[in-house]
């Protein structure tokens, strides 16, 4: 039996030391590209967490949220005319149409922008694996009536969908991959 005495490295050692340096530098750049994603996907959270707060506002009795932004988003409310003696419904407004206002300039979402991809939408109806641009939007999503004992159910709500009492909201935000996020629900 030789003992190997002061010789230096031989090449499997030196293969081994680069295999190991190479793997810590892979390391490294997997942690940053997830760190990332991660801020990204918080950011994302962020803007879902300001709308839920919003909708529980705007749901409140003591509501501080701006008179322009109540005209656009309150829901439709019967209110007695007492001259006629009637009720008399107030305009009902359309989610697309307090979508824009919360996106629009005194918004609470108007320096809201789409992390992933800063020219994508901030909102998507639904998070889809083939489309790309649905990374890092908010879906906005309606209760929809069940029978007693069912789980809830929610669907993407319509542009057109007339924000009435009571409707229940889930907020959800799509991430890298656009798998759901929950978030919370409300009620308006």
């Amino acid at each position: 039996m030789s003992i190997r005495r002061n010789q230096g490295l031989v090449l499997s050692e030196v293969m081994f030391i680069l295999l190991l340096i190479s793997a810590m530098v892979m390391v490294v750049f997997v942690g940053r590209l997830s760190l990332d994603e991660a801020k990204r996907t918080e950011a994302a959270k962020a803007t879902a967490v300001t709308l839920l707060k919003w909708f529980d506002e705007l749901g409140s009795e003591a509501s501080k949220v701006p008179a322009a932004l109540q005209e656009k988003c309150r829901p439709a409310e019967p209110v007695e005319d007492a001259a006629a003696k009637t009720e008399v419904k107030v305009a009902a407004r359309t989610w697309v149409e307090c979508r824009d206002a919360l996106l629009a300039e005194g918004g609470p979402l108007h320096e809201a922008k789409n992390p992933f991809e800063p020219d994508y939408s901030v909102f998507s109806e639904k998070c889809d694996r083939g489309n790309r641009a649905t990374r890092g939007t908010v879906v906005v999503e309606e209760s929809l009536k069940v029978a007693p004992g069912q789980p809830a159910a929610f669907a993407p709500i319509a542009h057109a969908r007339v924000l009435e009492k009571d409707l229940g909201i889930r907020i959800a935000i799509c991430d890298k991959g656009s798998f759901v996020i929950k978030i919370g629900e409300s009620k308006l």
